[in-house]
């Protein structure tokens, strides 16, 4: 980051932050150039116009990831944390969260399955050799929460 000073001699702190806005377009436009292998059709489940009233921005996190996450499952593509993260623009972490919260039968029971990703390294590795794979991740529609505590029932009661 190039820090200005203005004639007085002090530091110029609006050429720090717009120096800083451009660090940051160039690692989104960067990552933005990723999202190529992604289809339309998934892109388009997260886009919206600003300005104008739309549903989509008054979903949950959750919400806005399942139906991602169901778009790409549509078009038979799995989904890295990073590739979500550039889609929705969510930290990596709660959209790990939003994942595992997708298992639960109370938002859905959905099956959220993960792999590796082959031929591609990790764009952070750790240092301690843990992390050294990129997984990506795909989820299908599970057991409707109805029909789950149906049949857990029936196993209960030796049906």
């Amino acid at each position: 980051m190039n820090k200005r000073t203005d004639s007085s001699g002090s530091l110029d702190r609006s050429a720090t932050v717009a120096d800083g806005a451009g660090d940051a377009a160039v690692a989104v436009v960067g990552t933005a150039a990723n999202l190529g292998r992604i289809p339309q059709v998934v892109r388009a489940s997260v886009a919206s116009t600003p300005g104008v009233y739309d549903a989509r921005r008054l979903r949950s996190q959750r919400e806005i990831i399942r139906d991602v996450m169901l778009s790409a499952a549509n078009c038979q593509t799995w989904l890295t944390l990073g590739e979500l993260r550039a889609l929705t623009r969510y930290g990596e972490a709660s959209i790990s969260a939003q994942l595992r919260h997708l298992r639960k039968s109370e938002h859905g029971g959905y099956e959220v399955v993960k792999r590796h990703r082959e031929g591609v390294s990790p764009e952070r590795p750790g240092t301690d050799g843990r992390g050294e794979m990129v997984w990506e991740y795909r989820i299908a529609r599970g057991i409707p929460a109805s029909d789950a505590g149906d049949e857990a029932r029936a196993v209960m009661a030796g049906v």
